[in-house]
């Protein structure tokens, strides 16, 4: 499992956690920011962003452990759709093709009615 990195404040952050209310605490101590995560749903790897009271977690999701159109932060992650994972292998391929706010939003504008379409929306 990859440990991606070291957290630079670890008695801030130890605080911070006791200050939160005991939801955030559990999510804290079972999926910790410092850690890679695979999304089960999606097979994309990601690191942890945030902490919600509704249960959940936003997940980074970017070029640097995947290969995608765009970078993204997904909100509304349960813990149990993610489970700690590797880094990506020295030949996976990785990186972000639009990188530019303009051209993610003309991609998105582009297949979204499919999308839509395709899920009877």
């Amino acid at each position: 499992m990859a440990k991606i990195a070291e957290l630079t404040n670890p008695e801030g952050w130890a605080a911070w956690v006791a200050s939160r209310p005991p939801i955030v605490r559990d999510l804290c101590a079972a999926l910790p920011p410092d850690r890679l995560y695979l999304l089960k749903t999606s097979g994309h790897r990601g690191t942890v962003v945030s902490y919600s009271e509704d249960g959940t977690v936003t997940v980074a999701v970017t070029g640097e452990y995947n290969a995608l159109m765009f970078d993204r932060q997904v909100f509304g992650i349960k813990p149990e759709d993610l489970e700690e994972c590797d880094l990506p292998c020295d030949d996976d391929p990785l990186g972000t093709i639009l990188t530019e706010r303009e051209d993610v939003d003309t991609f998105i504008d582009a297949v979204r009615p499919g999308v839509m379409a395709a899920r009877g929306l």
